[in-house]
């Protein structure tokens, strides 16, 4: 995948729940960062999902603040979830989960 994106390109893929598998996600995390520039963790929640949220490995080709929405929602825009405080609130992890990743 890396060989497919252009500079600044983007990928991402389910990455499972902090409070279920920390340890996937962390080897997960760790084998992005030898791939890819940038590499964040982020979730939303979903009900019906065992935890309640699942989790997402975001990376990027070049430096990427993933977490930063690139574009604007147009006014009119029909959606009832998304917005980009939504947006940056999924990379907001609970306190364990932010340390065990700065500790990667």
């Amino acid at each position: 995948m890396h060989k497919s994106l252009r500079q600044g390109g983007v990928i991402c893929t389910q990455a499972e729940s902090v409070w279920l598998h920390l340890d996937i996600i962390a080897r997960l995390y760790k084998s992005c960062k030898t791939i890819y520039d940038s590499v964040q963790y982020a979730f939303t929640t979903i009900p019906t999902y065992p935890s309640g949220q699942i989790g997402f490995m975001i990376c990027s080709k070049g430096e990427n603040n993933l977490a930063e929405p690139k574009t604007q929602l147009p006014a009119d825009a029909n959606v009832r979830y998304y917005n980009e405080n939504v947006h940056r609130a999924a990379f907001v992890l609970p306190k364990f989960a932010a340390d065990h990743f700065a500790s990667l």
